[in-house]
């Protein structure tokens, strides 16, 4: 776990202990620690009580989702209303800290805490029986990159996969996340034949509409009808594409909290990458400030909430590498993936915007030789969505424990190839 403060949203009862043992504290600011626990474990009766004396749910969703309070607010003076307006804290009729410190951006704060909930259930019931998991990648992976690009009717997209297609390995395995794919968000009118974007298709890439409210903010009936009529223009564009099941709006419109994942999701979208870590340079704000991460304090796409709490079931990708947000390459990238196989354990799926308005692109260029250097796939958003779906419809059944001898079934998804099981190496009865 991470081994230094992070932030979590929403209110906390302070408490004091009174012979449990404090696992986390809360603190006043970044620095200043108070007598209160954030976190506390005691024994109760023949087992342990873990006590969060916030509320962890909501935290992880606010910190991933955003300042509910700053909803529909223009905050960066950049119209239209975007994700990163539920972040920018300096408004300038509302001055507030930014919602995620950047200065610990590296960090997925909200993917930390989970797992600190994750490994204390398996740490408590380590007496009782050695509890199995599923890991987040196939093969062990620590990390994954999604490349998307949009393209706005420029026709770079065949020059780009037909990159991608030459500098995959030969031979190389789709199921395996061996090749190089990637996803095009693309007008209805770029100039691609619908012959030639079923083939693109066919050999693993992904080819999805680039939605579009014009730049403007827009209303719930209005997105609503927007992804109507987009979607019958690209059907009859591209007759023999499959509907799109992930998605990137253009400008990255994001007028409200949660009206767009629940409209996609009546148009059987699942994935979104609207959640833009940006503005970053001229001639807007320099807000990032080519400073590498997780703006929404994590890593790993996972479901949008509504407001209520309620989970709709579009996952959230979040765009950390763009071509416009002054970012430099590869050191983002670099940043990025080291802290994810490194010691750090930044673990996560990093989402790319590299347009594909031209048919080259230095940034996409730097991003997959970094992956390849270390061995991390490039795959599209379908891929990503199609492995998670597989992962989370998996599951352990028919337990035993007698003695000290576990057995159990596994039950396994579709697309999960590669897919790992791990169990603790050290439980009450000994070693694995």
């Amino acid at each position: 776990m991470v081994d230094q403060t992070i932030q979590f949203h929403g209110a906390a009862d302070r408490y004091t202990t009174s012979g449990a043992t404090t696992l986390a504290t809360l603190y006043s600011d970044t620095t200043t620690a108070t007598p209160s626990p954030a976190v506390t474990i005691a024994k109760s009766g023949a087992g342990q009580a873990v006590a969060f004396t916030y509320d962890l749910a909501r935290s992880v969703v606010y910190t991933r989702q955003g300042n509910p309070a700053w909803s529909g607010t223009e905050r960066d003076a950049i119209t239209p209303i975007r994700s990163d307006d539920l972040f920018f804290g300096a408004a300038a009729s509302d001055p507030e800290p930014d919602w995620v410190n950047l200065n610990k951006v590296a960090i997925p704060q909200a993917d930390e805490q989970q797992r600190l909930l994750a490994n204390l259930i398996l740490q408590m019931e380590l007496n009782n029986k050695p509890l199995p998991r599923f890991w987040y990648l196939p093969r062990g992976l620590k990390a994954a990159v999604v490349m998307t690009g949009d393209d706005h009717g420029n026709g770079g997209t065949v020059g780009r996969f037909n990159t991608f297609l030459a500098d995959s390995p030969q031979n190389c395995s789709l199921t395996n996340w061996e090749c190089l794919r990637g996803t095009a968000y693309t007008y209805p009118s770029t100039p691609m034949t619908n012959d030639q974007a079923a083939a693109f298709v066919a050999q693993g890439f992904e080819i999805g509409n680039h939605y579009t409210t014009n730049c403007l903010d827009f209303t719930p009936a209005s997105l609503a009808q927007l992804y109507a009529d987009e979607s019958v223009e690209f059907a009859t564009d591209f007759p023999s594409l499959p509907a799109p099941q992930t998605s990137r709006t253009h400008c990255i419109t994001w007028s409200d909290y949660d009206t767009q994942p629940q409209v996609e999701l009546l148009h059987g979208i699942r994935f979104d990458t609207n959640y833009y870590y940006w503005p970053g340079g001229s001639p807007y704000p320099n807000w990032i400030h080519d400073i590498p991460g997780m703006f929404t304090g994590s890593g790993m796409p996972m479901r949008f909430a509504k407001l209520d709490g309620t989970l709709i079931d579009v996952y959230q990708a979040t765009t950390q590498m763009t071509d416009e947000s002054g970012q430099s390459f590869p050191y983002n990238i670099d940043t990025l993936l080291d802290n994810a196989i490194g010691t750090s354990g930044y673990y996560g799926v990093f989402t790319a915007n590299m347009h594909n308005d031209s048919p080259d692109s230095s940034g996409a260029n730097a991003i997959v030789a970094s992956a390849q250097a270390r061995g991390i796939p490039v795959v599209t958003s379908l891929q990503m969505l199609h492995w998670i779906d597989g992962r989370n419809s998996s599951s352990f059944g028919n337990f035993s424990w007698n003695g000290n001898t576990l057995t159990f079934s596994i039950t396994m998804g579709t697309n999960t190839n590669g897919a790992q099981a791990m169990l603790p190496v050290l439980a009450g009865a000994g070693t694995l």
